[in-house]
Order: C-alpha cells, then structure tokens, then sequence
C-alpha cells in the first residue's frame, strides 16, 4: 500500500494570517499581566500591546496536532443489519458522490469538500468554511 502522508501540507502561519485572525479581536479585550512581557507598541496604545501578546501567543500554538477527518456520509442501520454486515457487504451512505463532504477539526465540522484521489491516494479540496 503507498503511503499517503507525503500530501499532507504542513505550514506555519504567516503574519499576514495572523493580523488577519486578529483584525477580529474584540477592543475590550483585557490587557493581562502576561502581556506586558510581550513586545509593546509606541506609545502604550493597548489595542496594539493586545495584538502583539496574541500574535506571539498564535504564533506558539502552529505546532498543535490536531484531528482532522473528512466524513464521507452517515446511514442509519439497525442492530440486526449491523450484525449480518460481512465482508463484501455494501453500506449505502447518504450523500451523492458528486456531493460536499464534511471536514471536522477535533469533532466539530468546519469546513466542506470535494473528495478527489492523487496518485491514489485520497485528498478532499476545500471548497467551503462553515
């Protein structure tokens, strides 16, 4: 079997990801004691002290592991069908081929995708964010 684990794409993120995650930090975020550490801006502005503790803070969680999984379909079945299930057996799922599959982050779905195969391995590009 080929191993698959050479697509995976692995990056950082850039600043320009960062000040984009942090464009929706709310003003009344708290200055913590933590934050005073970090670098400070000119002349004390306390927006630019907030964002300057959280980018180096989301610039230390990238190398996070997370689980990721890509869920092709559900069915329901009974405890009877589950029972006969054998080798060979057929699972009929609920989506159409051609449709979105969902992308889930530690359990919660965040994103949609369009299952492809590379080098027959398979790989879903991402086509929505929830």
């Amino acid at each position: 079997m080929e191993n698959c684990e050479h697509f995976t794409q692995h990056s950082t993120l850039t600043s320009e990801e960062i000040d984009q995650l942090l464009d929706g930090v709310d003003a009344d975020f708290p200055v913590l004691p933590e934050m005073e550490e970090a670098e400070k801006p000119t002349e004390n502005d306390s927006r630019g002290m907030r964002k300057a503790f959280l980018r180096e803070q989301i610039a230390s969680l990238g190398n996070i592991e997370l689980e990721v999984r890509i869920e092709l379909g559900k069915t329901t079945m009974l405890l009877s069908e589950v029972a006969r299930l054998r080798p060979g057996s057929v699972v009929i799922l609920d989506k159409h081929v051609d449709e979105l599959v969902n992308i889930l982050v530690n359990g919660k779905a965040i994103a949609r995708g369009k299952l492809l195969v590379a080098d027959g391995c398979f790989c879903v590009q991402i086509a929505e964010f929830l």
